[in-house]
């Protein structure tokens, strides 16, 4: 089955991750609907959505008639149900393992039985949320990550259960989307995040031991890697909210005290200095 009709489901922590999602796919000519909890959000997504492609204009990799098309295949709802449209559903809800299920339930529910559910979850297992619903076989996991604000690689992630045509017509998709490809074990964290998340825990204390500036990191970042986004830039685009769930997931996972989250992005959370939704975290956005 070849996957033309894009169902991406996000939450109100998700948004710029969804949209990010949504543009990717847009270019790659599918049609997408983007599954947001309310009208505002809705808004929001269109604009993260342009905002990322325009960038890609600036940077001569899109035309603006491509962005124009792009933003005319993306659509958005605050229904769940529109997902029976879909050939393939891509959950990006908030990283919490019971929200991730119940989602995953409904959208079984809805969904025609060819319908393939891929997860973007990195620190719970596809095996676990895939026994939510009635089709494990068609459950597995495409996370995309996040190291520039245009996707380039997806991990691709296999539950036990997961069927060989599954894996094929995610293959297949990813390559439609143009990202490389890394397969990944079925674990929490994946290859990726378990990674990324040491280092901006290291990143983090840094700036809370006063030890280094935010923008001091940015610069050294953006020197080894130009096109990439600095760690903490990374963490701003994805949201602290989520990047210490992640990292509290890893930590229940692993009880290893390098995936504690570090103190400055719990204060931060607390504050709601989120990152680019709420227009500042380690850096400012408004």
């Amino acid at each position: 089955m070849e996957a033309n009709k894009v169902f991406v489901v996000s939450s109100i922590q998700t948004i710029e991750v969804a949209s990010a999602i949504s543009q990717v796919a847009a270019c790659a000519g599918c049609s997408v609907v983007i599954k947001c909890d309310d009208q505002a959000s809705c808004e929001k997504a269109i604009s993260e959505a342009k905002k990322l492609l325009d960038g890609r204009v600036a940077t001569d990799e899109l035309t603006a008639g491509q962005v124009e098309a792009a933003i005319g295949r993306i659509q958005t709802t605050i229904e769940l149900g529109d997902a029976k449209h879909a050939d393939i559903i891509i959950e990006t809800v908030f990283e919490d393992e019971g929200l991730k299920r119940k989602t995953l339930s409904a959208l079984d529910e809805i969904c025609a039985s060819d319908v393939i559910l891929a997860t973007n979850t990195s620190t719970i297992t596809v095996t676990s949320l895939a026994n939510a619903t009635n089709r494990p076989e068609q459950v597995i996991g495409m996370h995309f990550i996040y190291f520039s604000t245009v996707m380039k690689v997806m991990e691709i992630v296999r539950g036990v259960q997961t069927s060989d045509a599954t894996f094929n017509a995610v293959e297949a998709l990813a390559a439609k989307f143009k990202m490389e490809v890394s397969i990944s074990e079925d674990v929490p964290g994946l290859l990726s995040t378990r990674i990324w998340m040491v280092h901006l825990n290291e990143a983090s204390n840094n700036v809370f031991n006063k030890l280094v500036e935010p923008e001091a990191l940015r610069k050294l970042n953006r020197t080894i890697s130009p096109n990439a986004l600095s760690i903490l830039e990374s963490a701003d685009f994805i949201g602290l909210d989520n990047c210490v769930a992640l990292l509290q997931n890893l930590n229940s996972a692993y009880n290893d005290p390098k995936y504690s989250p570090s103190p400055l992005l719990t204060r931060m959370v607390d504050a709601g200095q989120l990152g680019v939704r709420t227009g500042g975290g380690f850096f400012k956005y408004i």
